[in-house]
């Protein structure tokens, strides 16, 4: 699995571009805290520094902070916490019908792609896939996405085909009587043929 949760450049392009903006100065700052801390694998805090730069930041740049707190969440095996995020910011970006330019491009592209990484941790590979492709759809050009959607396919067609097998092997098994109890069926005959045996023998030694 092609694996790349986050990127700090990314997220620091970002905030360089955005400080010139006063109003968005400290949401850019702790967005900017959050990412070293997500870096140096201070969750505790790099989360605090999200969600407060979410809190502080005008709606445009808050995706960043939210972003930022989705891959910690994600990072930390928490995936369905940040693909609830994922989601949100899709949503955002997505709700006038246009299609994101510049950077918001490249944060679509970001989301749908981590989405499919944690869609594919919880192996719900169908999600994945379709996550990859939606990926793929901002832009084509990304060979990590191309991997993971194949393997993502790949997974689904095991996952399967392994299911397949085991109600196999579950129905052959029911199909097969139990040797516990043909041992136990044949036990009982013999006792009841040596039973009859016994009493065939003390009858003809009976003496009239």
């Amino acid at each position: 699995m092609e694996k790349t949760i986050a990127s700090a450049l990314f997220v620091l392009g970002f905030i360089l571009m955005s400080l010139s903006c006063s109003s968005n100065g400290m949401g850019s700052y702790y967005t900017f805290v959050g990412t070293v801390q997500a870096k140096d694998k201070q969750t505790s805090r790099a989360i605090a520094s999200f969600s407060q730069a979410a809190a502080l930041s005008a709606p445009e740049h808050r995706l960043y902070a939210r972003y930022g707190l989705a891959t910690v969440y994600a990072d930390m095996g928490e995936n369905r916490a940040a693909i609830a995020l994922f989601d949100g910011i899709i949503q955002e970006l997505s709700k006038d019908g246009s299609e994101p330019r510049g950077a918001f491009k490249e944060l679509l592209y970001r989301t749908q792609y981590n989405r499919g990484l944690c869609f594919f941790a919880l192996e719900d590979f169908d999600a994945a896939a379709a996550a990859f492709q939606a990926a793929l759809l901002v832009d084509g050009s990304r060979w990590n996405a191309k991997r993971n959607l194949e393997l993502s396919l790949l997974a689904k067609t095991k996952k399967h085909g392994s299911a397949a097998s085991a109600g196999a092997v579950a129905a052959q098994k029911q199909s097969v009587p139990n040797p516990v109890l043909l041992e136990y069926i044949r036990q009982k005959e013999i006792d009841r043929w040596k039973s009859q045996q016994s009493k065939g023998t003390e009858e003809d030694s009976i003496d009239y």
